[in-house]
This record gives C-alpha cells, sequence and structure tokens, in this order.
C-alpha cells in the first residue's frame, strides 16, 4: 500500500467499529455504497472510507462489504487495471470485478472466480458471507440516498428479504475525523488558499472572468488537486442590481472597482475544502466593506461559541439575529455544512433547525448565504471550513477574511 496518507491500523480501526455495529444489529454483514468519484456533489466517500481508494480513478459503481467475521472485499463492475491502482491506496486484499448494472457501464464484465456464485453485486455478498460461515444471516445496507434504482432492485432480487435498511453508521464514523483526515483536510485548504492568492496576483481590469478562473485552477492543479473549480461573481459595486454569479464559465468584462467574490470547490487525496472570499477589483468599496464586516461578526460569534456539545442550531440562530438587527436577510436556515470526503456530509442540515450536538472533530464549511440588499441575488460574502476541537474551532483556511483588492 503506497503513497496512502492514512495508515492500516486506523482502517482497522474503522472495519472494527463496523464489525461491532453489525453484532449489535445482528447482521452478518456490511454492503456498503458509493457511486464513481465522478458524482462529486453527491454521496462518493463511503467507498472510499473504508477502502482508501479515493481518487478520480474510481469511475464505477463500487462496494464494499464488511462481514462481521473475517475480511472487508471490495466489489467493482470495472476492468482489472483499476484493480492494480486501487491496490496502491487500499489496505483490503480481495478485490473482485462483477457483473455492471448500469447497461452504459465501462465494462460488462461476464464470469467470475467463483463459479457457484452470481457473478453481480448481490451474488457476490452471499459468496462473502458463507465463505465466513455466515450463509444464513441478515445483510445491512447503506449508501442507498445515492444508489440507483435498477441497482437497489438488483440487489433486492438478489437478498430478497435478507437485504435490510439500517441507520447509517459509516456516515455517522466519518463524521468525526482522525488526526490523519484533518491534515489531510489542511493541504486542501492550503491549496484553496493558492488559488485565492493566485487571482489577487493575475487579476486586472478587461480581464474575463474566465482568464481569471482559469489561472486559479491550473495553479491548484499543479500543486496536485484531484479536483479544483472556482466559480466567480462581479458587477459595478455598489450597484448590486447588474452583479452576475456564474457557476460556469464567467464571461463578463472585469472593470476597475467592480465587485468581486468568489468560491473554491477543491479535493485533495480525496479531502474536500470549500472557501468564500469576497472583495473588489483595483480600489476598495467603503459600502461593500460595511455589508462584509456585519456577516463577518454574525459568523465571528458563531464561531465563538462552536465547541463540543452545542447544538449546531445555536450557530445558524446567532448569525440570524446578528444580520436581522442590522436589516440583512439568511436565505433560510442553512448557514452551511458538514464537510471531508464529500461535499456535504454529517452534520446536515447545518441550520438553526438541528439540535445534534457537535463533536470534537468534526469539520464543517460555514457559509452563510444572504441576498444583496435591494436585490434578489444570492451573496456569500465568507466561507471557512471549520474543524472542531475541545478549545474550540479551528479554521483550516488562511487566506484573509477580509475583503481583499484584487489587481491593486
Amino acid at each position: 500500500m503506497e503513497n496512502q496518507l492514512i495508515c492500516r491500523q486506523e482502517f482497522e480501526e474503522r472495519y472494527d467499529k463496523v464489525r461491532n455495529f453489525l453484532a449489535d444489529h445482528q447482521l452478518g454483514a456490511l454492503l456498503v455504497y458509493s457511486p464513481a468519484r465522478e458524482h462529486k456533489w453527491a454521496q462518493t466517500g463511503h467507498v472510499s472510507y473504508l477502502s482508501g481508494w479515493a481518487n478520480d480513478d474510481r469511475i464505477v459503481e463500487t462496494v464494499v462489504v464488511v462481514p462481521r467475521e473475517g475480511s472487508p472485499v471490495l466489489l467493482a463492475s470495472g476492468m482489472q487495471f483499476m484493480f492494480e491502482q486501487a491496490a496502491e491506496v487500499s489496505p483490503i486484499k480481495d478485490m473482485r470485478l462483477v457483473e455492471a448494472v448500469d447497461p452504459n457501464a465501462v465494462s460488462a464484465h461476464r464470469g467470475g472466480s467463483d463459479d457457484k456464485a452470481s457473478n453481480d453485486f448481490a451474488g457476490q455478498t452471499l459468496a462473502i458471507l458463507e465463505a465466513n460461515g455466515l450463509a444464513r444471516e441478515e445483510v445491512g445496507v447503506v449508501g442507498v440516498n445515492t444508489m440507483p434504482t435498477p441497482f437497489y432492485e438488483s440487489l433486492s432480487q438478489g437478498l430478497g428479504q435478507r437485504l435490510k435498511r439500517v441507520d447509517d453508521i459509516v456516515a455517522k464514523l466519518r463524521a468525526v475525523k482522525s488526526k490523519a483526515e484533518v491534515q489531510i483536510m489542511r493541504r486542501a485548504a492550503e491549496l484553496s488558499d493558492l488559488g485565492f492568492q493566485t487571482m489577487l496576483e493575475v487579476s486586472k481590469p478587461g480581464m474575463s472572468g474566465i482568464e481569471i478562473v482559469a489561472e486559479m485552477e491550473r495553479a491548484v492543479r499543479r500543486e496536485g488537486a484531484d479536483h479544483a473549480k472556482y466559480w466567480m461573481a462581479s458587477g459595478p459595486a455598489p450597484d448590486w442590481n447588474n452583479t452576475r454569479l456564474d457557476i460556469k464559465p464567467h464571461e463578463r468584462i472585469l472593470e476597475h472597482t467592480d465587485l468581486m467574490a468568489s468560491c473554491s470547490y477543491i479535493v485533495y487525496k480525496g479531502y474536500w475544502c470549500h472557501g468564500h472570499r469576497t472583495g473588489t477589483m483595483g480600489k476598495s468599496c467603503d459600502t461593500l466593506n460595511k455589508l462584509c464586516q456585519i456577516t463577518r461578526e454574525a459568523q465571528d460569534r458563531a464561531q465563538e461559541i462552536m465547541k463540543p456539545g452545542l447544538p449546531v442550531a445555536a450557530l445558524g440562530r446567532i448569525i440570524r439575529e446578528h444580520v436581522s438587527a442590522h436589516g440583512l436577510e439568511l436565505l433560510g436556515g442553512r448557514i452551511g455544512h458538514g464537510m471531508g470526503m464529500d461535499y456535504s456530509e454529517e452534520p446536515v442540515p447545518f441550520d438553526d433547525t438541528n439540535e445534534l450536538s457537535l463533536q470534537a472533530g468534526m469539520t464543517a464549511v460555514m457559509h452563510a448565504v444572504y441576498t444583496l440588499p435591494g436585490t434578489n441575488k444570492m451573496f456569500v460574502p465568507l466561507g471557512d471550513v471549520c474543524h472542531v476541537t475541545n478549545d474550540g474551532p479551528e479554521l483550516l483556511m488562511n487566506f484573509p477574511r477580509i475583503p481583499f483588492v484584487a489587481g491593486a
């Protein structure tokens, strides 16, 4: 297992926690599903968490089966070369190619190592149970929220009443990060910062948003990011009605004194950073500075009370109360979302209704969303990835949190 940032012992601890769950619920195995890593905005991290195969080479539907007794097995509807790459990062030794459910899959592999078992996901799960003396046991399944209906139907047909939807133990385990995981997220945050710093250095009046964003993403990809995307909003400041936000390529030509806002979507070694920063082109804008001060103070107040045992809702309420006193509207109650191996993960929802208590080791991006005054324009002035510790939050990004001036 080469180039692996999570040690084998940590994986074994994850498997043991899953096995304890199986024993408590009288299950023979847990079938853990994830779609391909290219489905970036959904839950793709469950298989990565248990297998270590967290890069974009995992382009097929994949399952990890963890039996109550015995070693975990990786099942994938792909091609053999993929397992050569998976073996570089995974502690799992038993990797099996199975028949694809999707007729458009990269491989419609037929035939398997066990001629007595149907070589689909359900059939191989049954074979794993039998090999470990668990032939009559039930199978729990998690990852159903991103599982295609035909895939679930195939499992149901093959496993019948033995297939049980259970509480998502993997999501709960993933919510609390280890020291090694947080260290990887710090590196993702450094890369996010690099993109914003590149924006300051390359931006000039007369450039299109496309040109600026391309340079930001280029700088980050050169440093090894699995995925790097930035969106941009711009427009005359403080005439917010002409502001344009584009997640697609931002074609607007930026001018001196324009509002600029940008957001990062960075993945490094399977772990995310998602930051937001706001500023102007060439010259500071007092109106924008005051608006950002109000929203930053609200976020600061929430972060000041952020600690283990605090309900998530308390953070949303303190932000809403602060900005409401200054005439700003918080769109909905959502102030961010959990983040780690997925763009959004536990704790969710991250809003002013969730009474779930924070735990040390949780990570979340805090980025409250507002409307620009006098418009219906979405405004996300600031976003920080926070690591909850016993001493309060650690902000993983270091790029300045006050409005920037680019192209100065």
